[in-house]
């Protein structure tokens, strides 16, 4: 995203590539840095230190994983290493384990280019952690565009051929002929120096910080995917490594690192993705994990139009809040459709944090124009649906 001399130019920063850092003692406030590529060590002092050291993708354990043609998919330079494979060797069966998000976009890429594409994955379903009925739109988008999805598929061993790459998945069901394997199974954060310099790890397995992005030393502060974030429903801790979030936390741990007070108030979940040509968003809690936090729920389930009907282009859409009886408090909201799904969501994201009914929703007074929605927008439709419930 930017060049290291950017940041020396505008920001007056200096960036050090190929350096890792071995050591973080607070007690000494040194840090212990290796150049990679003169093989010196370092001993660095610091006043404040900012712990931003990420995730890394989940291993999955299994025999033959060091081959070289299974990959992850973390960032930009496994990107390419995996169009290289592509355009080199040729192959024409790929195995994706885990069906989440990265999965899933994956198995489109790879379908563009004509590849026969199977997801193996432990579960009955894709993105199981959304509501059923959006992972039901989500299947029924993988089978239309020739995405194979084998539920109940625990990975086993990789097998190799004669040389050094894979040749066949074992699954806990069987044995499957593939060329390549890409390990989507998500990430871990990289917790370990801060663990290892006595920091607090959260129960999540992530750093555990206040809402300023400090850790339990006065001096050193953590954001990014190795961290943990406050959830605003649940009212607790949790791990959710996601880009927006790694870069609101990293403005709030940078501006208290030099003396400011920022706070970095926590999520709802509000995520979306695209597979093939279907929108999927998600935001707050889903129907099951409200109940497991004890409240007591209520839900209303819509099918409608991402504009109105005559208009060129209109889409169906599926939307499915919600909410707490007997306030009417919106917990969350869940779409999926070829249209206008990811920029509604939120609007739903909106309510949610500002802890809206749904009887005040379903007045929300929205722009109209029938090339964008009908005069009853699908959110206030489901609104209008919940406030009768209730």
């Amino acid at each position: 995203m930017r060049r290291p001399e950017e940041f020396k130019e505008k920001q007056g920063i200096d960036v050090f590539l190929r350096h890792k850092v071995n050591k973080l003692d607070p007690t000494t406030r040194k840090v212990e840095v290796e150049d990679l590529e003169e093989g010196e060590k370092k001993i660095l002092d610091f006043d404040k230190a900012v712990v931003a050291s990420g995730a890394r993708s989940r291993r999955l354990g299994i025999p033959g994983e060091e081959a070289p043609n299974l990959f992850t998919l973390k960032d930009l330079g496994d990107a390419i290493r995996v169009k290289q494979y592509l355009d080199q060797k040729r192959p024409s069966r790929v195995a994706i384990l885990g069906s989440g998000y990265i999965g899933l976009e994956m198995a489109e890429a790879f379908r563009e280019r004509g590849l026969e594409t199977t997801i193996y994955y432990r579960g009955t379903r894709p993105v199981s952690h959304l509501e059923p009925e959006i992972s039901e739109a989500v299947l029924r988008e993988l089978e239309e565009k020739g995405v194979e999805f084998l539920q109940e598929h625990a990975p086993v061993a990789l097998h190799k051929n004669g040389g050094e790459e894979i040749a066949a998945l074992e699954t806990s069901k069987g044995r499957y002929p593939v060329d390549l394997v890409l390990s989507a199974l998500g990430v871990v954060p990289n917790a370990e120096i801060a663990h290892e310099a006595g920091l607090r790890i959260g129960r999540t397995g992530a750093i555990w910080t206040d809402p300023g992005q400090k850790t339990d030393h006065p001096d050193i502060y953590a954001a990014g995917d190795c961290c943990e974030v406050q959830h605003q429903i649940l009212d607790d801790l949790v791990y959710m490594p996601l880009g927006d979030v790694a870069n609101k936390q990293g403005r709030v741990a940078g501006e208290n690192a030099a003396g400011g007070q920022a706070t970095f108030d926590g999520v709802i979940g509000s995520m979306c993705f695209q597979v093939f040509s279907l929108e999927v968003a998600t935001t707050g809690l889903t129907e099951n994990s409200a109940k497991d936090k004890g409240l007591d729920v209520g839900v209303q389930k819509i099918k409608a139009s991402s504009k109105v009907h005559y208009m060129p282009g209109a889409k169906p859409l599926e939307l499915k809040i919600v909410f707490e009886r007997p306030s009417g408090r919106l917990l969350g909201g869940h779409m999926a459709g070829k249209e206008g799904v990811a920029r509604r969501i939120n609007t739903l994201a909106v309510a949610v944090q500002s802890r809206m009914t749904v009887q005040a929703l379903s007045r929300m007074d929205f722009a109209y124009a029938p090339q964008f929605s009908a005069p009853f927008d699908p959110i206030l439709i489901a609104a209008e649906q919940a406030l009768k419930k209730l």
